[in-house]
């Protein structure tokens, strides 16, 4: 298989046989298999949810007190508590899967959100100085099937990430403005979108476009011309 196409595979499924035998004798290929396989197993560690024990009991005995505090609405609920232990696995099963849901889906205000909260959980990364060749990014954005033809300044920091879900590719670089956050974010079930596709906080400012194969999420310090650097690197990104 040529490089597109393993690449396109891994980034598919990081434990395909046929893939991992083909990269065993090319150490760079080996690399980027180990490093999407650690990947893939942290992003199946962090949506497995544990719920709480007697949480389920404690949901069926409010929803038991609400509805019995309305006299006109009175209801004997003694069929079911012959059956506790069944309806409390039910409610554990729709508990888990809607902390999922909430978890893996997006509204506009929670994506902005999540982006803020993943740049100040790797503020450090802003300080990054040393510079990443523009040759090492596009091995990584490769694997969505595309690449850069150039960035508007020098990049200090280029990683796979888990942006709610899904494995997003997270850069930085220097802009005359300071350090810039960029999340590629495949479009798969993606629903970022906003009036203006802005957000902010008394520190950072973003702002989030959409596009049919990925969607490109900006995030400065407040005062960056957001649209201006959107509008490049949308420009500079270019599907293979």
């Amino acid at each position: 298989m040529d490089e597109l196409e393993f690449r396109r595979r891994l980034f598919a499924d990081p434990n395909d046989t046929e893939v991992i035998d083909h990269a065993i004798e090319n150490p760079e290929q080996q690399g980027l298999v180990n490093e999407l396989q650690d990947f893939d197993a942290q992003l199946k560690s962090a949506l497995h949810v544990e719920v709480p024990t007697g949480l389920a009991d404690r949901i069926l005995q409010q929803q038991y007190k609400d509805e019995t505090s309305t006299a006109s609405n009175v209801v004997d609920i003694a069929w079911y508590r012959r059956y506790n232990a069944p309806f409390a696995t039910a409610a554990s099963m729709v508990l888990a899967v809607g902390i999922y849901f909430m978890s893996a889906t997006s509204s506009p205000l929670q994506a902005g959100e999540h982006a803020l909260e993943h740049v100040y959980y790797e503020v450090n990364a802003l300080e990054r100085s040393q510079e990443v060749a523009l040759q090492v990014v596009n091995e990584k954005l490769a694997m969505f099937g595309a690449q850069f033809d150039s960035l508007p300044g020098k990049v200090t920091y280029a990683t796979f990430c888990n942006f709610k879900g899904q494995k997003s590719l997270h850069l930085i670089f220097q802009s005359e403005h300071g350090p810039m956050t960029v999340f590629i974010v495949p479009a798969q079930n993606n629903d970022y979108q906003q009036e203006d596709g802005h957000f902010s906080d008394e520190r950072f400012a973003g702002v989030i476009a959409n596009g049919q194969k990925a969607d490109t999420i900006l995030v400065a310090n407040i005062g960056t011309p957001m649209e201006d650097y959107q509008t490049e690197i949308n420009g500079a990104l270019r599907w293979l």
